[in-house]
């Protein structure tokens, strides 16, 4: 029942819109790309793959060339043509329960505004259970190539509309989207996305990346995941940095605060969360609302 239930959980809010299945072929056969399977040696390397299987443990080991990625598509109730988009991406656990929650409630927020909604899993067709860590690079770029795979699906299929597919991830997968607005990485890629939420993501060694897309990185300065210190080292006119004060890893889960087995905290910010998702409807609605730069809050 564990892997069913964020699937199930995420049906309670289909009543007021349109959700459907579906299987998302995925694409990865670009310039950036390498044929390296996984070893040790080469796991950041090998994040820039050109397999949906490219050997890694968390995958056991298995390469396979092609795959297909599972997501549930849900568009605004009444809508009958193509539709803003806005993809969610989990972090380092999957789409577990927590997490499921955390989708449910986000939809239904940009549902409301009129805003479709992909809530991807990329572990289950990959038969990863976590890949919780130190900042996973392998996943974030395997998982960059999740977010375009997508992003094709929906404009190929007039689902989209082109100019206005967004992408939202947090821990891991807030590392995946900001390497979707890496310049050398997009630029090889025929659709773009048109603007990235980054939510508590691991920032090290993308401090000098050139980042063609605007990219919002949402952060708490007490987290202990990802350090935010040094995603306040990035500096580009293409990037915003909203930083909450007091605020730990987690901040968008309700619930009681915990430790992980790790030593990270996972701490619940009621306005935080609040704010990450206001933010992300303002720069939606209107661009002039994206500020470049670091704020506090």
């Amino acid at each position: 029942m564990k892997r069913i239930f964020p699937m199930l959980i995420l049906t309670l809010i289909t009543t007021a819109a349109s959700a459907e299945m579906v299987e998302v072929p995925w694409k990865g056969d670009y310039a950036h790309n390498y044929d390296a399977v996984y070893t040790p040696d080469n796991k950041h390397r090998s994040g820039l793959s050109k397999n949906f299987l490219n050997g890694a443990p968390d995958e056991g080991s298995k390469v396979q060339k092609d795959g297909v990625l599972s997501a549930e598509i849900i568009k605004p109730k009444g809508s009958t043509g193509p539709v803003p988009f806005i993809i969610l991406m989990h972090g380092c656990t999957g789409l577990s329960k927590a997490v499921a929650i955390w989708a449910k409630e986000k939809a239904k927020v940009f549902l409301d505004n009129g805003i479709g909604v992909v809530i991807l899993d990329s572990f289950k067709p990959r038969n990863v259970k976590r890949t919780c860590g130190e900042a996973n690079y392998h996943w974030g770029w395997r998982r960059a190539e999740d977010a375009y795979s997508v992003l094709d699906y929906l404009i190929e299929n007039k689902l989209a509309v082109p100019s206005e597919v967004y992408v939202m991830g947090r821990s891991n997968g807030g590392t995946a989207v900001m390497m979707v607005s890496h310049s050398h990485y997009s630029s090889n890629h025929r659709n773009t996305f048109a603007v990235v939420f980054a939510v508590s993501p691991g920032c090290a060694g993308l401090t000098k990346v050139k980042f063609s897309t605007q990219l919002i990185i949402f952060t708490g300065d007490k987290d202990n995941a990802n350090d935010p210190k040094v995603c306040q080292e990035i500096v580009s006119d293409k990037v915003q940095l909203v930083l909450f004060k007091g605020v730990h890893h987690g901040f968008e889960d309700k619930g009681q605060a915990y430790v992980m087995s790790n030593g990270w905290r996972m701490e619940y910010n009621a306005n935080a969360d609040k704010e990450t998702i206001n933010r992300s409807l303002a720069v939606i609605k209107s661009k002039e609302a994206f500020r470049p730069g670091v704020e506090v809050r």
